[in-house]
């Protein structure tokens, strides 16, 4: 699930129209049955991000007008914005249903099997795996805070239990792995070539 993750977020710049209209309806499927609580919590922190894409589009993009005295903002600037948020939304959504399938520790395993591929090259897979693991402790207890302030506190005070020792289960790559990442392999090619 990682690795189709992974291969949407790289395909995704180049989705035309009606394959980000078909992403959406079937994101929001996913998000609909696996985590609208989780999707919308992930939007609502990266609203201002999404409005200031659109407004920094608009008026640094060259284009027709949309006012007639002034140079900015454009109809172009304004529709490319549209498109770049449209599918950072649609990234958010993708990482929401994530999130919502896996579990924090089957995420990291996920994480940690696919980074194994770099372990011959000198990375250091143990040390990234313990600060992952770190950050989402803290981004979870950040998760329950309601305002701000409590937000700083959880971010400035260590768990109650810091857990001494991190065990990961990985499982095996099986045959249903291949078939998912095959059939995910088929359906980005065949909306990249849409």
């Amino acid at each position: 699930m990682l690795l189709a993750w992974v291969a949407f977020a790289v395909a995704i710049p180049w989705f035309g129209i009606p394959a980000l209209g078909v992403a959406t309806v079937l994101l929001t499927l996913g998000a609909w049955v696996g985590g609208v609580k989780t999707c919308w919590r992930l939007v609502r922190r990266t609203r201002v991000l999404l409005v200031a894409l659109i407004v920094l589009y608009a008026f640094a993009t060259p284009g027709t007008p949309l006012l007639a005295d002034w140079a900015a903002p454009t109809q172009e600037g304004l529709l490319a914005g549209a498109l770049q948020a449209w599918r950072l939304l649609l990234m958010i959504t993708a990482l929401a249903v994530l999130l919502a399938c896996l579990s924090r520790e089957q995420l990291l395993a996920g994480i940690y099997g696919l980074l194994a591929l770099f372990k011959p090259l000198g990375l250091p897979l143990e040390r990234i795996a313990v600060r992952l693991w770190l950050t989402m402790q803290y981004a979870e207890i950040g998760a329950h805070a309601n305002s701000l302030r409590e937000r700083w506190e959880a971010a400035l005070t260590l768990p109650n239990t810091p857990a001494s020792s991190i065990t990961l289960e990985i499982p095996a790559f099986e045959l249903r792995d291949l078939a998912f990442t095959a059939v995910w392999g088929v359906l980005l090619t065949g909306a990249l070539l849409w």
